[in-house]
């Protein structure tokens, strides 16, 4: 658990994750913005020294991609825009490490093409990001306050329990199953022995021996009127 949780109780925020993605996301944008306006840049702005054109170029592609990266200032967690132009640094770090690898022949064309490409993205964009994510941390304080497992655990139960209540009861009865009638009882041994309803007949009510006796004494009756 301590892979997910910190000693504070509060869930690990995978900010190394979104700042190597948000910086994967600057340089795409920032290749592509190169690769589309490199030679509209050149036929347009045109400088007395190669350098200084260069440097202008440069400096136009990155502040345009520095604006359009900052649109992650728009995320819930702030911090993902200026971690990603750090993110960013790092990649720069990356490259001129391996170019230095490379065989002294082609090192310092590759190092020329990493300054050019690299250098004024990494520090136009960690020099405007960083200052904003600065002023937005101090005009909202709560964005400096990590909840704990526990406050998440409540928060949440919160808002299930107020989406419950906002949520009107349903009370179409339409589909509702029908309560189950009782079951008829079945008919008892006298009903089935005498043809009897329960419901219907006077004699429900006697028993097998009254009805035996009846029998027996209308016999008697009839043979007393044939004597």
């Amino acid at each position: 658990m301590s892979f997910f949780i910190d000693r504070f109780n509060r869930r690990k925020s995978p900010l190394a994750l979104a700042a190597f993605g948000a910086a994967l996301l600057d340089l795409a944008v920032f290749g592509l913005l190169y690769a589309f306006l490199a030679k509209p840049l050149y036929d347009t702005i045109s400088l007395g020294s190669t350098a200084a054109t260069v440097v202008v170029h440069a400096l136009i592609i990155a502040v345009l991609g520095t604006v359009i990266c900052c649109l992650l200032f728009l995320l819930k967690d702030k911090r993902v825009a200026p971690y990603g132009f750090l993110g960013l640094a790092v990649l720069l770090l990356v490259f001129y490490a391996v170019a230095f690898l490379l065989e002294e022949d082609a090192r310092p064309l590759m190092l020329y093409l990493i300054t050019l490409y690299g250098l004024a993205p990494v520090l136009v964009g960690n020099a405007v990001a960083w200052p904003i994510y600065l002023k937005i941390k101090r005009a909202n304080p709560a964005l400096n306050h990590r909840k704990t497992i526990a406050e998440e655990l409540r928060e949440a139960v919160e808002k299930e329990n107020a989406g419950k209540a906002a949520r009107p009861e349903s009370k179409d009865t339409r589909h509702s199953a029908p309560e189950p009638s009782e079951p008829e009882s079945a008919a008892t041994v006298e009903e089935a022995m005498f043809g009897l309803q329960a419901d219907r007949s006077p004699f429900a009510s006697r028993s097998a021996q009254e009805e035996a006796m009846l029998l027996y004494e209308d016999d008697e009756d009839e043979e007393a009127r044939d004597d």
